[in-house]
């Protein structure tokens, strides 16, 4: 039998609360909000890292009150947070999809869509590869630890009960979801400059040579280039993918600490 009395005031309050935060952070984190993962593997992860981190918290134990109302709107709080620390983390996870999707629209790829397991969507295969590509540079510069850190750090920035949405929170937000599109652009540079000479090569041919069936030229040209340079700039994106996949854990740092 568990005796009640032996544990602090409000000690089970708070592990529900902080069971909420991290259940919000886990599915819509990258990489587990898939449906491709099972629901009962987050719950029990959420269930592991809740008993890991209230311990190590009881210095920020916040008074949990039995009525509904109140409880509904400190759940409510809690979902808010675990939902930002995972959408900031999976932000650069939609760059590297946005970034695919201009690739393969340049190439031509997207007519042979596939299903993406972690978004649930329909992608080309240039989309598929970045993602995985991603995926595998998030696990191998320990990003699902640094993940854990930052719910970590958002008990001591935003004690339970403290997350409010406020003007600064929403600009902040907002500037994030916007670094998406410029570092979607910057990976996408390379194969979009060198598929607009390619076009514009072929138009000048299709000008000099009306002869020519430049649709039957063009495509496998295309593809023979965005193959091409994907190969010559992986090296360089796979440096630049790991340095986007630490920023936004300091931006969620940021973000936090404008909710309080």
């Amino acid at each position: 039998m568990i005796d009640a009395a032996a544990f602090p005031p409000n000690y089970f309050g708070n592990l529900f609360l902080v069971f909420v935060r991290v259940s919000a952070m886990l599915f819509s984190a990258p990489l587990l909000s898939g449906r491709t993962v099972p629901s009962m593997l987050k719950i029990g992860l959420s269930v592991l890292l809740t008993i890991v981190l209230v311990p190590v918290n009881q210095a920020h134990f916040a008074d949990v009150p039995l009525e509904w109302v109140p409880l509904s709107l400190l759940v409510l709080k809690e979902i808010g947070v675990g939902v930002a620390v995972g959408f900031g983390a999976s932000l650069v996870f939609n760059a590297m999809l946005v970034a695919g999707q201009f690739m393969g629209l340049q190439i031509g790829f997207t007519l042979a869509n596939v299903i993406d397991p972690l978004f649930s969507q329909s992608v080309s295969l240039i989309d598929q590869l970045y993602t995985i590509l991603t995926g595998l540079i998030f696990l191998a510069i320990d990003g699902h630890q640094m993940l854990i850190l930052a719910v970590q750090q958002t008990l001591d920035i935003v004690p339970v009960g403290t997350f409010q949405v406020n003007g600064p929170f929403i600009d902040q937000l907002v500037a994030m979801t916007g670094g998406v599109l410029v570092a979607a652009m910057r990976l996408a540079l390379p194969i979009t400059a060198a598929l607009l000479l390619a076009d514009i090569a072929l138009g000048l041919m299709a000008r000099t040579v009306p002869q020519m069936n430049i649709f039957v030229v063009g495509l496998p040209l295309k593809i023979f280039i965005g193959f091409f340079v994907i190969l010559a700039t992986l090296p360089s994106v796979g440096g630049l993918t790991a340095g986007l996949l630490r920023s936004p854990f300091v931006d969620i740092q940021t973000l936090m600490r404008l909710s309080v």
